[in-house]
């Protein structure tokens, strides 16, 4: 009987764990086999593409084929569900890319081969951004409103979503500091006016939140944060 009872509470420690597992891979943005690809993309950028290499190039095509099958078979995690769409879409052009790639080193075509390994190099980025976040200030907004619009809300957990609402609030602050890098400088007017409205939408669902638990409001209130944040996803498109 012991037995089964110190079963029965390792358990239950352990529930919370797999809890928190699911959790961080949900809100988790990175996309392990497209980092991973990375190596090959480096070796080819790199070495094989200045250097006019070709045989070089040609010795990299079963690791291109290899990883790019990986990544064609990604799963995105729940927090890339909106970007789903352009991330098809770019994978449709890597994919016509690798193709190449393979044809012309197939044929040992110096000249289309680093005609493809310039475009699998501009592909690769491409994808990168679908999925990387400009600034580490909106992924940590989003990775919070993510979990409060997707379940938290859906789910009327009233506790977790005012738990939530304090910890936009506390990202919000750091993300009003942010701040574009030069070469986007031509997005700042329009990153400082959303990041604006996205302020007054959660200032404003900190006050529904105060007036206390009724859901028609903070669901309204929610809502509106969820809008804003993706009008400011929209500048960077």
């Amino acid at each position: 009987m012991k037995k089964y009872l110190f079963i029965i509470v390792a358990i239950a420690f352990m529930l919370p764990t797999f809890a928190q597992q699911e959790k961080n891979h949900e809100v988790n943005s990175e996309v392990k086999e497209l980092t991973d690809y990375h190596d090959v993309i480096y070796q080819i950028w790199h070495t094989g593409w200045p250097q006019k290499d070709v045989k070089f190039l040609v010795s990299l095509t079963p690791e291109v084929e290899k990883g790019f099958n990986k990544i064609n078979n990604v799963e995105l995690s729940g927090i890339l569900r909106d970007k789903k769409s352009k991330w098809d879409e770019g994978l449709k052009k890597f994919k016509i890319t690798v193709e190449m790639y393979k044809g012309a080193a197939a044929k040992k075509d110096s000249v289309r081969i680093l005609d493809a390994a310039e475009k699998l190099h501009s592909q690769y980025e491409a994808l990168v951004r679908v999925v990387k976040p400009v600034l580490k200030e909106v992924e940590a907004f989003h990775q919070e409103l993510y979990m409060l619009y997707h379940y938290n809300m859906p789910k009327y957990d009233y506790m977790k979503v005012q738990k939530s609402t304090v910890v936009l609030k506390a990202k919000m602050k750091d993300l009003m500091k942010a701040q574009l890098s030069e070469r986007m400088n031509a997005k700042k007017d329009s990153f400082e006016k959303c990041k604006t409205e996205l302020n007054t939408a959660v200032d404003n669902l900190n006050v529904v939140m105060v007036k206390g638990d009724d859901k028609n409001a903070i669901n309204v209130a929610v809502d509106a944060v969820h809008f804003r944040y993706q009008e400011l996803e929209k500048v960077f498109d």
